[in-house]
């Protein structure tokens, strides 16, 4: 879907050094043994060196605790070598090692500088599932295809009688006959400006009034009689119940301004966000531009946690499995494999998985929690074969 630069780049610069290097063969061994390994690894491409200044960056999910466990552990393997750990003037080798991941797993960079030259070491392990709490209940996702077409769709809504399907230029109304939707009208958009390159809308529906959301542009109307006005607009767009975000009308991205209820509040920009309250609880979190999905608790002053190999959309679900609440996010996929969906539930500063991934057939260009549905998420499919398709997706709790 919106893929950050960042994520570009990160993206190519692991396949490339993955392809060029002798990438290590993944291995479900703990972390302090993958990391005595790596050290492993680091001094017989260093050539051994007898003192080395060592720095460290996480954009990884791993916790703080695990990433200080990890870190440990690779200061001890070097001990164990022989290899005195200096200051960066004191040093033969200076080793910057960065936790990252991809969708496979963790992924493990060592740059090791030594006077003019620079290597870099790889390892990569598999990603290791968390095991849900005792008490959580596994979810299966289930999909339903609503309608395809060959033109983009950007949001759609629907219930017993009506289809809605918002395309960048027109709102296309279907009506329920003989179990089909059938074309009964079309309205269009008309806008000021061009378009961004990567469009993307919202639709809202209530009690048959309608609003639509778009870049630089809003527009109301009705269901019946159909009816739709457009005017030039920066209003802010509903991204789910208690969550209203100003979208940058050039690009692709909410640009981290709230409104609504959370008025004033900022944060970083971010593709979608998503908000529920559990308990006595407000939680927000949001997919960061960045490539960093950031998980606000009780305000929104400072992140709480924040999660990396996600993909950059996000819906969340109030259903009667596990907690109550969970979220569904895609993957972070590129251009090359196909997508997924997968559920997970928030506990703490943790979000662990509680369903399987639901593999696509396609690029998820869009989710949105449905209306009162609560257990609903639509979402907007661009696929493999080069059509849009508007779908639903619901959570059923496993007996």
């Amino acid at each position: 879907m919106f893929k950050t630069a960042y994520k570009r780049w990160l993206s190519a610069f692991l396949f490339f050094l993955v392809a060029g290097a002798s990438a290590v063969p993944q291995e479900t061994a703990s972390l302090p043994a993958a990391a005595t390994e790596f050290v492993q690894i680091i001094q017989s491409r260093a050539g051994s060196p007898s003192a080395v200044a060592i720095t460290f960056q996480n954009l990884s999910s791993l916790s703080v605790e695990r990433q200080e466990a990890l870190q440990n552990a690779i200061f001890n393997g070097f001990r164990n070598a022989n290899v005195r750990v200096v200051k960066p003037e004191q040093a033969v080798a200076e080793v910057h090692v960065t936790f990252s991941e991809d969708w496979q797993g963790l992924v493990w960079l060592a740059t090791i500088q030594q006077g003019s030259s620079s290597q870099t070491v790889i390892k990569k392990l598999p990603r290791q599932q968390a095991t849900p709490a005792a008490h959580a209940t596994t979810l299966t996702l289930r999909k339903i295809p609503v309608w395809q077409q060959d033109t983009p769709i950007l949001d759609f809504y629907q219930d017993s009688q009506n289809l809605l399907v918002l395309e960048p230029s027109q709102l296309a109304l279907y009506s329920i006959d003989g179990g089909q939707w059938r074309p009964r009208q079309t309205l269009g958009i008309p806008h000021q400006n061009p378009w961004p390159r990567d469009l993307r809308g919202r639709l809202e529906v209530r009690g048959g009034e309608v609003n639509a959301f778009l870049p630089g542009t809003r527009c109301t109307g009705k269901i019946s009689p159909p009816s739709l006005d457009c005017r030039a607009s920066d209003d802010p767009w509903p991204i789910g119940e208690g969550l209203v975000a100003f979208f940058s009308p050039r690009r692709n991205f909410f640009n981290g301004l709230l409104a609504g209820t959370s008025a004033g509040a900022s944060v970083a920009p971010f593709f979608s966000g998503a908000t529920w309250q559990s308990g006595d609880q407000r939680v927000w979190l949001f997919s960061g531009t960045d490539g960093h999905t950031r998980l606000f608790q009780n305000d929104l002053a400072t992140p709480t946690a924040m999660f990396n190999g996600w993909g950059s959309t996000l819906a969340v679900v109030h259903s009667t499995c596990g907690s109550g609440w969970q979220l569904l996010t895609s993957a972070p996929t590129d251009s090359i494999r196909p997508d997924s969906i997968q559920a997970v539930e928030v506990t703490g500063h943790e979000a662990l998985p509680v369903s399987a991934p639901l593999d696509l057939a396609g690029a998820v260009e869009a989710l949105w929690t449905a209306g009162n549905y609560g257990q609903v998420v639509n979402g907007v499919l661009h696929l493999q074969s080069g059509k849009y398709e508007a779908f639903t997706l619901s959570v059923v709790c496993n007996q």
